[in-house]
């Protein structure tokens, strides 16, 4: 099995086909419903990435981003956000330091897999860098 990818998402369906797609390339999903619980899993779970939606609740991405950040022993995690809605770089520019890309949903499973090969490479002791492969993978 591959790397350990936590995803974060309050949207069931959501992380059912991300589960679906993770194993399919050979990875090991961790799904988290929401913000909160992600956080107290990470200590335990030590994902090698964590996939994270924007839009959720009872916190949102930004805020569980403030939050992993916050803590010495995860803010090295590579964080791809993971949304619906087109996120402008003015709205993540704050985070900009925090985070390897940004995923538009729906994502499919040869686009996933490249993102992954990008995040998980561009750690943050390396600096991110290529051209864009798909519309919805942007890196920052």
């Amino acid at each position: 099995m591959g790397k350990k990818i936590m995803v974060v998402d309050d949207d069931l369906p959501t992380l059912e086909v991300m589960e679906l797609l993770l194993k399919k390339i050979s990875h090991e999903p961790v799904l988290v419903h929401n913000g909160w619980d992600a956080l107290r899993m990470i200590k335990k779970e030590k994902p090698a990435l964590i996939i994270l939606d924007v839009m959720m609740s009872p916190i949102d991405g930004w805020q569980f981003l403030e939050e992993l950040k916050r803590n010495e022993e995860f803010r090295d995690i590579p964080v791809l956000l993971f949304t619906a809605k087109y996120v402008w770089p003015e709205e993540y520019s704050r985070y900009a330091e925090d985070i390897v890309g940004v995923l538009e949903k729906p994502i499919s499973l040869a686009e996933l897999k490249v993102a992954l090969e990008r995040a998980l490479s561009s750690a943050p002791s390396s600096p991110s860098g290529g051209a864009l492969v798909k519309s919805n993978i942007r890196n920052i």
